[in-house]
């Protein structure tokens, strides 16, 4: 059993930590439940739809069409976050993470020191990892296969699915294996302040998967193909050079090979900065209103919003560290989740679980800030084109190819929703 410095924190037996879970995991459940209940009775307001018919011009089918696919997500969502919820409640209850530590354990039994922790913790979350796609394998294909396809969003293939989720797991793997093993050995072997060294690993490590990402890690789910010469490329190199945005090219993205659904972004750090055109975009839109879209996103990096939410996680990741570095000692937290022993990876396990329960109290903020980006990058757009009327046609345009619900409760958009509601955002547009 690895020792670890003690700090004088009043901490609750093992049993009262348990319940104490348990409870808070129900309530979470209970009031995303009634949450969506109540953005669900917005949707079937008669008032409401008309002023959404009149704001957006969306006809009587169009609704139709929009409160149907809200309607069988909504349906399957909470059939799935039940099914999920019990499943981790009975799964801890059973002593779930306390069976697959042992398993774990006996499988590198003849392994000791540093070396025999860092293959116990991969060989438990390899662990974890498999059990979670099982779990979620038959979701995520009735989600695609049964609900995109009913409303004629699907373009994904059996054969592609899987060769997605197999090279999703495969990256997870070769990035995730590297990074947790770094963190385990500083937690067993860096002493008292190991959580500031695990804490610039991350972030080192964050900025260069951030950095990889567009020419490494991308390619091998989409290909990409530098968007052709002509009056859209014209229009966005007219933009780039007006804001001062220096990129390391403009690309179409093949989205379509999985789904109807537009949209566009940038990514990259250190100079390699990309600009990426879903192909659904390029389709659905005229050239003036993807410029349109195209200047609401590079709004949110002239206006340093991608910089601040850089600063934002590496602050909340600092004190997440610091956090787990005071907690570590306590063998109450291990106990509590059925684990045998205190150990490194039980650590990271038992703190997710906790600031799990803690991000969903915090999302409103998050979501507030996001909002206001977004509302920052619209101006931004329409400044640069000297006018919000593409922008606006766009996200029309958007709406009506997504059948997205242009409405929703006030409490529930700003509990969950990253964007403005499609109204809101129309009326500051044009005013």
């Amino acid at each position: 059993m690895i020792e670890f410095s003690r700090f004088s924190l009043p901490i609750p037996s093992p049993e009262f930590l348990f319940l104490a879970f348990i409870c808070a995991t129900v309530v979470q459940y209970l009031v995303e439940s009634w949450l969506g209940r109540l953005n669900r009775s917005t949707w079937h307001d008669q008032r409401r739809q008309a002023e959404a018919r009149d704001a957006l011009g969306i006809t009587a089918e169009d609704m139709s069409k929009s409160l149907a696919y809200a309607e069988d997500r909504f349906r399957f969502e909470r059939i799935e976050s039940a099914f999920d919820l019990w499943i981790f409640v009975g799964f801890l209850s059973l002593g779930g993470f306390g069976w697959l530590d042992r398993l774990a354990g006996r499988a590198v039994e003849s392994l000791h020191g540093t070396m025999g922790l860092v293959a116990h913790a991969l060989i438990f979350f390899a662990a974890m990892a498999l059990l979670r796609m099982i779990c979620a394998l038959p979701w995520s294909w009735y989600r695609i296969f049964h609900i995109e396809e009913k409303h004629g969003f699907n373009r994904q293939t059996p054969s592609g699915f899987f060769a997605d989720l197999g090279k999703g797991t495969l990256v997870g793997g070769l990035l995730g294996g590297p990074l947790l093993a770094i963190l385990v050995w500083f937690i067993a072997s860096a002493g008292t302040f190991w959580w500031l060294y695990a804490f610039f690993a991350v972030t080192i490590f964050s900025l260069v998967v951030s950095w990889a990402y567009p020419v490494l890690v991308a390619p091998l789910f989409n290909k990409f193909h530098a968007l052709e010469p002509g009056s859209l490329r014209d229009g966005i190199d007219r933009l780039a050079e007006k804001i001062g945005f220096a990129t390391n090219g403009v690309f179409v993205m093949d989205a379509s090979r999985r789904s109807s659904h537009g949209n566009a972004y940038f990514t990259g750090v250190f100079g390699k900065k990309r600009i990426v055109l879903f192909d659904t975009l390029v389709k659905d839109l005229s050239p003036p209103q993807v410029v349109a879209v195209l200047a609401h996103e590079l709004g949110h990096f002239k206006l340093h919003h991608v910089r601040k939410g850089l600063i934002r996680s590496i602050v909340f990741s600092f004190f997440t560290f610091y956090a787990l570095g005071l907690l570590l000692p306590y063998a109450q937290f291990y106990e509590a989740f059925r684990f045998s022993a205190m150990s490194p990876h039980a650590a990271l396990v038992v703190f997710s679980a906790w600031s799990g329960l803690l991000s969903f109290w915090v999302q409103p903020l998050h979501c507030w800030i996001s909002r206001k980006h977004e509302f920052e990058a619209d101006h931004f757009a329409r400044a640069a084109l000297g006018t919000g009327t593409d922008l606006v046609a766009a996200l029309g345009v958007l709406r009506e190819k997504s059948s997205s619900m242009p409405i929703s409760h006030s409490l529930y958009s700003s509990w969950y929703y990253s964007h403005p509601p499609m109204i809101e955002r129309i009326r500051v547009l044009n005013a």
